[in-house]
């Protein structure tokens, strides 16, 4: 089966340990796995495809396990230009819609400048932590790793059932595949370009911000 949300995992969980005592146990065996796989890789940085709601300045990002913000990008004439991140409330919101130009998390969300115009296509890249739920269905690591996601899950199956070498059998799989993502992972991170939002917005006519 294909394993590629929380509702999956669960279910593959409990199939590949074919036992009616574990019922309802596999929640906290990827909670625990969860655990360990945090500790190994530490937050992962990724980006998620956010989509703007024309008249609104706020979008919805509940559903990601965000550790840290790190950068937000929106799809321009020619390509993507990153937008200038502030503190919430710390920058004037302007009434009248238009391109966003700087942005703030709010909670559970993302806040802009002012409403947007259009349906804008943005690009955010954060830090995530792996917690699935029923509101986080997925996240990079199952999508790229869901053999790693099911071997640390079932790893904690074998010791709830106390079937050691059931344990031990899915923790090897994990040791030998964990060096090999973090590796992936340090590789990802020295290909990522980052932005001073210094020099973002000295690049930026004044015209910008004044604009109403």
């Amino acid at each position: 089966m294909t394993i590629a949300s929380y509702s999956d995992l669960q279910q593959a969980v409990s199939d590949w340990m074919a036992r009616g005592d574990v019922s309802g146990n596999a929640v906290d065996f990827i909670s625990l796995a969860e655990a360990r796989l945090n500790r190994e890789l530490n937050p992962v940085e990724t980006d998620a495809a956010l989509v703007g709601v024309p008249s609104d300045r706020t979008i919805d990002i509940s559903s990601i396990a965000m550790v840290k913000p790190i950068a937000m990008f929106i799809a321009d004439t020619g390509g993507e230009r990153p937008l200038l991140m502030r503190a919430n409330g710390t920058f004037p919101y302007i009434d009248s819609e238009g391109m966003p130009a700087i942005w703030s998390i709010d909670g559970s969300t993302i806040a802009f400048d002012r409403p947007c115009d259009q349906a804008y296509n943005f690009r955010f890249r954060y830090q995530e932590r792996f917690a699935l739920s029923d509101s986080v269905a997925t996240n990079s690591l199952l999508r790229d790793h869901p053999d790693v996601y099911l071997a640390a899950s079932l790893m904690w199956g074998g010791v709830f059932t106390q079937d050691g070498a059931f344990a031990a059998g899915h923790k090897g799989l994990l040791d030998e595949a964990i060096p090999a993502i973090r590796s992936t992972i340090a590789q990802s991170k020295r290909g990522v370009l980052t932005v001073d939002p210094g020099l973002v917005a000295a690049n930026r006519s004044d015209r910008w911000y004044l604009d109403a």
